[in-house]
């Protein structure tokens, strides 16, 4: 002050000149939109700067505060720029905001897909064991149905067996009583006559005539009747049928093996072991 006379003087011809020419310097090297945007840093950049300089004057700068520029009147090229300055800021922060609303979008759809998967997983896990259930029911169903086959084939086996051997039981008894009769002419003579009494008897069919004319008479007459017919149905069968006695059939050897087994079966309990026993039997 005592150089410059007052203040007003110091201001006017050193502060403003000090100032006006900083940034004249900063404006050179910077664009307007970089004024702007930068301004906080521009004003700590300029406190440092501006603080030295007030200091040889013996003045201390306590802060550096840069506002907004403006522009002569009809001039709109500073508001125009304030404008795109701004629509760019906008446009930003806009960017920012989608990104992060397409961030939010696509942990939403994760979201959704982790629910439907939680909700799906009781279903799997529900297909999951009924295809076991059905799998082992299957399994079992089989080996139940192998074991029925077994036991149906079993059976069969014993039936087909039952059979075999009551039908050569019966062939056996046959061949005995052929054998015990002489052979089959007369076994088939004496069936053939017992049926046919048995169905005269039965229809009650007169064979011999109530009235008999001829020489012998009464009891001999009938009988020589009786005895006359039967020769002759005897003879007749016996022509017809033509039955070898010496014929034999072959068999299989599983029917022979069969045969011979039930012939020891039968054989075993009347074979006599001591003379006692020999005894026994020829009194029997």
């Amino acid at each position: 002050v005592q150089r410059f006379g007052d203040v007003r003087r110091l201001v006017e011809q050193t502060l403003d000149p000090l100032v006006a020419a900083y940034f004249k310097n900063i404006g050179q090297t910077r664009t307007l939109f970089e004024l702007i945007h930068d301004r906080s840093a521009i004003q700590e950049v300029a406190s440092q700067g501006m603080k030295e300089k007030f200091a040889h004057y013996n003045l201390e700068l306590e802060e550096v505060l840069i506002g907004t520029p403006t522009s002569a009147p009809g001039d709109t090229q500073i508001e125009t720029i304030l404008t795109q300055l701004r629509s760019r800021q906008i446009a930003k922060e806009q960017v920012e905001t989608y990104g992060r609303q397409q961030e939010a979008a696509v942990k939403e759809r994760e979201l959704r897909e982790a629910e439907a998967r939680a909700q799906q997983q009781a279903h799997i896990t529900a297909s999951e064991l009924s295809i076991t259930v059905q799998s082992n029911e299957g399994k079992a169903a089989y080996q139940r149905a192998l074991q029925q086959a077994e036991q149906i084939r079993a059976l069969a086996e014993a039936e087909a067996e039952k059979a075999a051997r009551i039908g050569i039981s019966q062939a056996i008894a046959i061949e005995e009583q052929v054998r015990a009769y002489g052979g089959p002419q007369f076994q088939v003579t004496q069936q053939v006559m017992t049926r046919f009494a048995e169905a005269i008897e039965q229809a009650k069919v007169d064979v011999v005539p109530r009235i008999v004319i001829g020489g012998n008479g009464g009891e001999a007459g009938e009988a020589g009747q009786s005895n006359l017919m039967q020769g002759l149905l005897a003879m007749l069968l016996s022509e017809r049928m033509g039955v070898a006695g010496g014929t034999e059939q072959t068999q299989r050897p599983e029917v022979e093996a069969m045969r011979a087994e039930i012939y020891r079966k039968l054989r075993a309990p009347v074979e006599p072991t001591t003379a006692e026993d020999v005894t026994s039997n020829r009194a029997m």
